[in-house]
């Protein structure tokens, strides 16, 4: 079996919940947000969210009506979503450990499905694919989120501009980061198809994100998601932090009405089982 990278081990994750839901929900969320309506989901229908994190699209679907299990691989992030569960008193959603490449639902169990930049952490993204179709029913919806571009991703372009500036000698890993191996409308559309998804289409999904404190945001930006903990470790608080005012130069220098934004593009694939 090939070594798991930081990105794929539960407690890495974990450690890291508050943090991850600060930092990356303004744009997550509305992804979750563009793939729950493009499910068109109705009240009282069976939601299954593979992967959910700390939960922003399964607390979109219970809000809407629907009755949504949430899982995920981190103990962690399923305990920061059941607090959040708690605090809006919400019934109709439940949050439990579970590995997205073995899922414990019976077949057929769900009328729609979805994986909002969380399935394309999978060591094996096609078990987890197959799974997410197992457990809906016959003609049952699925919306699988993805980057559509990675190498162009701001959210890290500007982290490797900002290191290479700061130590232009620090070599990262050559390998492309589990997060970026399944990217793009054909990439997304095909491996969909191979696992069983009939009617498959692919949208492109634009979020952009308002950054009104960025000395706040690059503080808890470093911890919030194992490869970019993993790369300051690396760094040492000292390159970390000459990165770091790189970093909001950077993203003061590309703002909107005199504020800085961060940009992404997604694509989300739609498809039946």
């Amino acid at each position: 079996m090939a070594e798991l990278s930081p990105d794929q081990v539960a407690g890495n994750w974990g450690a890291i919940a508050s943090d991850y839901e600060r930092a990356f929900e303004g744009l997550s969320g509305q992804f979750a947000a563009h793939a729950l309506r493009l499910l068109g989901l109705r009240r009282g229908e069976r939601v299954l969210d593979v992967a959910a994190g700390t939960g922003v699209f399964g607390l979109m679907a219970a809000r809407a009506g629907a009755k949504v299990l949430a899982t995920d691989f981190a103990p962690g992030m399923v305990a920061r979503l059941r607090e959040r569960i708690a605090e809006e008193q919400l019934s109709g959603i439940s949050a439990e450990v579970m590995d997205g490449q073995a899922l414990d639902v019976p077949d057929g169990a769900f009328d729609a499905g979805a994986s909002v930049l969380g399935l394309i952490f999978f060591p094996d993204m096609d078990r987890g694919l197959a799974e997410l179709r197992r457990a809906l029913r016959g003609g049952g919806r699925a919306a699988i989120v993805c980057w559509r571009d990675p190498a162009n991703l701001q959210l890290m372009t500007l982290v490797r501009q900002a290191v290479h500036k700061v130590v232009p000698e620090f070599q990262a890993h050559a390998a492309p980061p589990a997060w970026a191996r399944l990217a793009g409308a054909g990439a997304l559309k095909t491996r969909m198809e191979a696992a069983g998804f009939r009617e498959v289409e692919i949208v492109t999904s634009t979020a952009v994100q308002e950054i009104d404190e960025p000395e706040a945001y690059w503080s808890g930006f470093t911890r919030s998601a194992p490869p970019l903990a993993h790369l300051f470790s690396q760094l040492g608080p000292e390159a970390t932090e000459a990165v770091g005012r790189e970093y909001i130069e950077a993203l003061r220098a590309q703002s909107r009405r005199g504020m800085p934004v961060m940009r992404a593009e997604a694509c989300i694939g739609l498809g039946r089982a």
